[in-house]
């Protein structure tokens, strides 16, 4: 007998047992979706965070994934390549398809759609996004300045699906407009599931570190779970984060680029546990099996043309990468890029074999 796909969401969002719990039932199995507990998120990259790169990380540590970022307005008018962005395979559960937009049925359809035909254990809304072609069209970090427009994408989404809802902000507009621990506050009356924070502003895009003290005002704003995100590259930076802002897990982004071993050292760093350092023939190895399992999945001219960049960020600090960078980034085939892996294998023997 086939189980009909049911949720407890609604029930669940009026009045949680436990702030961030949530329940609903897989094609196979029961599960609890809980964002509380000091969870390692890997962040909706996108370009980067591909199914491929979803699955390392989530077996080298990672708790719960997030999608790149996907166009509501896309999935709307039913562009493959968007529908493209949504599938992921088991093994990355539990997941989470990022949407963007400023339509709120727009967003409602999209959402409702992931829902039934790719089975994701939560949707998140994206609403910091900075990219300017993303603000152009109202969406991710636009609505940081459109509290109207943001509270009918919320209400949309929320009213659209059963499973969890997750939304991701950013600090404001620009220093001048914060507005996090007010949409944390609406998030948390349309019944989100937890909140992640960047804490920058849209005006400061990527520079400068990020203002952890936002992240620690909004967690005492709110009683749904609150998500840092934001300058964590070490597992010191995760014990700092932990304890200056209380938040209750931590999204990683770009300091998971070329280092997937950095969710596992965070868990061993928080547990008391050595800190294993990540070797040469570690990176190498790892390069080359994220580039065979790309080609897999995607072919050969897409591996040949995505993967250097990928490979130049798992051999950064390898000796002798720094001749080799540029001849990552001229080759034409994935063989070539499986050479240059092998050459940094064996100049990094030979000098720990010099250095013996």
């Amino acid at each position: 007998m086939r189980l009909k796909r049911i949720s407890t969401f609604n029930l669940a969002r009026k009045r949680p047992a436990r702030p961030g719990l949530f329940y609903f039932l897989h094609p196979s199995y029961f599960e609890p979706m809980d964002f509380s507990g000091r969870k390692l998120w890997l962040a909706p990259l996108a370009g980067i965070a591909d199914t491929v790169f979803r699955s390392i990380c989530r077996q080298h540590g990672a708790d719960i994934v997030v999608s790149e970022m996907v166009s509501a307005d896309g999935l709307f008018y039913r562009s493959e390549p968007t529908e493209g962005l949504v599938r992921f395979s088991e093994s990355e559960r539990p997941i989470g398809i990022q949407l963007f937009g400023s339509d709120p049925e727009k967003l409602a359809y999209a959402a409702k759609w992931v829902e039934e035909h790719v089975h994701p254990d939560f949707i998140d809304l994206n609403s910091g996004c900075p990219v300017p072609k993303v603000i152009r069209k109202n969406g991710g970090a636009a609505l940081l300045r459109d509290p109207a427009a943001y509270i009918a994408c919320v209400h949309a989404l929320m009213r659209a699906v059963r499973i969890p809802v997750t939304i991701k902000i950013r600090s404001g507009w620009d220093h001048d407009h914060y507005v996090d621990v007010e949409y944390a506050r609406i998030a948390e009356k349309e019944g989100a599931a937890a909140l992640i924070l960047h804490p920058r502003t849209r005006s400061m895009g990527f520079s400068g570190h990020s203002m952890w003290e936002r992240i620690a005002l909004v967690k005492r704003s709110v009683s749904i779970p609150v998500i840092g995100n934001g300058d964590v590259r070490t597992p010191q930076d995760a014990a700092e984060m932990y304890a200056q802002t209380g938040c209750d897990g931590i999204m990683i982004g770009r300091a998971a680029m070329g280092n997937p071993w950095l969710f596992g050292q965070i868990k061993d760093a928080l547990a008391g546990n050595p800190v294993t350092p990540v070797s040469t023939e570690q990176r190498v190895r790892m390069a080359l099996e994220h580039l065979r399992l790309f080609r897999e999945k995607w072919g050969e001219e897409r591996a040949a043309a995505e993967m250097k960049k990928q490979i130049a960020w798992y051999c950064k600090g390898v000796p002798g990468v720094g001749a080799m960078r540029g001849r990552i980034f001229q080759t034409r085939t994935t063989v070539e890029l499986e050479e240059i892996c092998g050459r940094l294998a064996v100049d990094d023997q030979k000098v720990y074999l010099n250095r013996s």
